[in-house]
């Protein structure tokens, strides 16, 4: 039987200190690739779903307003989608979203915003997760962020309610 050495096998405050230190690296580099992470999958959606003016990194707010998209910056400016009619579907309250559904070649994108989520804490627009429909309707949803399959129980099939107000299924 393996053991291990006694000055970490001890519960020591030199021990309890070097624990504490290895944690808070490790903490910050995954703060870090969480963040890139983040950055990476904005600029996909700059390029795939471009606002009229403006960057998605620089978001603070997502709301909707009638039946068109409304990202705000810090600097109290908006701006909506450059081609508006890729917003389809929200769930939620349209001042207060709980996710966003963008569509770009027939192929759906989920932005969830959920500013108490792990993720969504850190990120100033609150995103706390970004969501690609995989190439077929009725296959798993899939991640950005964690870079998993996304599992809805038995439904693959998301439904929203759709920019004009009826029912939506992605």
């Amino acid at each position: 039987m393996t053991t291990l050495a006694p000055t970490h096998s001890q519960n020591t405050p030199n021990h309890n200190a070097w624990m504490a230190t290895e944690l808070n690296v490790i903490n910050q580099l995954n703060e870090r690739h969480v963040k890139q992470i983040m950055d990476y999958s904005k600029g996909f959606l700059d390029k795939t779903f471009p606002l009229a003016e403006g960057s998605h990194k620089d978001v603070v707010c997502y709301m909707v307003y009638f039946q068109h998209l409304l990202a705000f910056f810090a600097d109290g400016s908006k701006s909506g989608l450059q081609n508006p009619a890729q917003f389809v579907a929200l769930s939620g309250h349209r001042e207060a979203p709980e996710s966003l559904v963008l569509v770009n070649e027939g192929r759906h994108v989920e932005l969830v915003l959920n500013r108490h989520g792990c993720n969504g804490e850190k990120d100033c627009a609150g995103i706390d997760d970004i969501q690609l429909q995989a190439k077929q309707p009725s296959e798993p949803w899939f991640s950005m962020l964690t870079g998993k399959q996304v599992s809805k129980g038995c439904q693959s099939e998301k439904r929203f309610t759709a920019k004009d107000g009826g029912s939506y299924q992605a």
